[in-house]
């Protein structure tokens, strides 16, 4: 079933912008993600309820916790099923391709009988209520991700530094004009880099100076709407959407996102070692 907030059903449903439940909330935190070094991509799911009428049912195995995974690429749907407030899947690499959309629901594993909720809107009339075995019980926002290898790996990897001997020594500059970002560095100094990646913490120092400041240019020349048909570009609007970031948000904002917290990795692997 597709999600339709102005879909009519003839009983109490919890969701998102409608007030069948005067109160209260059902939210699914959904992932996907394809770790490094793993061979398959790895959903997990975190669930939210704060009606507790509906979490007793989902505890005596009346109800539960259900996800719709649909591909429309591979022509492929997957239904998870839980009790638990989070659950993890995994899934192979060729199985997920392009727009995969992720719809949470809370079904009704067996008949209900004598369902009432003070929360539930009076228009309904009085409770009792009764729930056939699959009927919906509750259901959240669906999560919508693009499914690209290249869009899970760390947003470094739309980089390359590359040599220009017309760059000054500690200088530096940006060619977007490729499928990927090439950062031009002199010889000496990309040397140096090359040697210095080796470690965590001088990764960690380049992430928060080059590679920050990169990121930062891109996303401006996004916003101008420059180097629209490149590889990168494609790469760092996937990135975008998974993370539900716009480009209309600050630069600082969305490199802080895409680079997945970067002054975190300074306090891990610079100050702590520091204060060691």
């Amino acid at each position: 079933m597709q999600f339709d907030s102005q879909r009519a059903f003839p009983y109490p449903v919890l969701r998102p912008d409608v007030n069948d439940y005067v109160d209260g909330e059902f939210q699914a935190i959904v992932e996907l993600d394809f770790p490094e070094g793993a061979q398959k991509f790895l959903l997990t799911a975190q669930f939210a309820l704060s009606v507790d009428e509906i979490a007793e049912r989902i505890a005596s195995g009346d109800a539960r916790y259900v996800l719709v995974v649909a591909c429309r690429d591979t022509y492929s749907r997957w239904v998870i099923e839980t009790t638990e407030t989070k659950v993890t899947r995994e899934f192979d690499v060729g199985s997920l391709r392009g727009e995969v959309e992720i719809n949470p629901y809370i079904v009704a594993e067996k008949e209900i009988s004598n369902f009432s909720c003070a929360l539930i809107n009076k228009e309904f009339g009085d409770a009792p209520f009764h729930f056939e075995k699959g009927a919906i019980l509750a259901v959240d926002t669906p999560t919508m991700v693009y499914v690209d290898r290249d869009a899970f790996k760390p947003i470094t990897s739309i980089f390359e530094l590359v040599v220009k001997e017309s760059v000054g020594a500690t200088e530096w500059n940006l060619d977007c004009s490729g499928d990927y970002v090439r950062i031009g560095l002199s010889p000496k100094m990309k040397e140096r880099i090359d040697i210095a990646r080796n470690s965590r913490q001088n990764r960690a120092i380049l992430i928060n100076s080059l590679y920050f400041a990169a990121v930062m240019q891109c996303v401006r020349y996004l916003k101008e709407g420059e180097h629209e048909n490149q590889r990168w570009v494609e790469i760092f609007e996937q990135q975008c959407h998974n993370h539900n970031l716009s480009l209309e948000s600050p630069e600082y904002i969305v490199a802080q996102t895409l680079l997945k917290g970067p002054l975190a990795l300074l306090d891990a692997y610079v100050f702590q070692e520091s204060v060691a």
